[in-house]
């Protein structure tokens, strides 16, 4: 890891990447702020200056790898669109992004069901993402466009949790779905039961296509 890291690019920068790195192959319960800071050519106290604690870090790792990957601008872009298709952009733009966080992720997730450090930040970095599909269903529902009985509650708990990693993670990595047809079949079951019309490929009278 070290061999690849630039010595000009900036620190924090390097710490996150190195830290992302790490927890992407080993989980956030094993890795240890050391092999962080080794990883990163840095001291472990320069750690701690910019992240205060693990938690910290943890948090800062998965809001930058939402920058770098381009995810939050995609997420923030759909604003400037109609409200269904902002609904449809922003519900395809984190089906494509879950594969790229999904190993971390799922450590994530299971050091927050241990109650382990780590807990904090996946809270935080999923109270975000629903916050975002509250947003954007809220506006289709201002749009009178989120058909009844739905309410922009129980409409963004319904999206989210098909849109849940653990979806994604029994679909597509245990049951071998193609990535793709896992996106559209998910879009098209959220539009289709909170708008009520289906993208004509995901209406539920045609045969669906198996995975693979």
């Amino acid at each position: 890891m070290s061999g690849t890291t630039a010595p000009g690019r900036n620190t924090r920068e390097r710490i996150l990447e190195a830290a992302w790195a790490l927890v992407a192959e080993q989980g956030p319960e094993t890795v240890r702020i050391a092999d962080i800071a080794a990883a990163a050519l840095v001291t472990r106290q320069l750690v701690y200056a910019h992240f205060e604690n693990r938690a910290g870090l943890l948090t800062a790792m998965a809001r930058h790898r939402d920058r770098t990957s381009k995810f939050a601008e995609r997420s923030a872009a759909v604003d400037a669109l109609p409200p269904t298709e902002a609904l449809e952009a922003l519900l395809r733009a984190w089906c494509d992004y879950i594969p790229e966080i999904l190993p971390v992720a799922r450590a994530l997730e299971a050091a927050a069901t241990a109650g382990a450090e780590g807990a904090a930040a996946w809270r935080d970095r999923m109270h975000a993402l629903y916050e975002t599909f509250r947003k954007t269903i809220n506006r289709v529902h201002r749009a009178g466009m989120l058909i009844r009985p739905w309410t922009v509650r129980t409409a963004t708990d319904f999206a989210w949790a098909q849109c849940h990693i653990s979806c994604y993670q029994h679909l597509v990595v245990e049951r071998r779905w193609r990535p793709a047809r896992y996106t559209d079949h998910t879009v098209g079951l959220v539009i289709g039961n909170l708008l009520g019309t289906f993208p004509d490929s995901e209406a539920p009278d045609r045969h669906v296509a198996l995975p693979g």
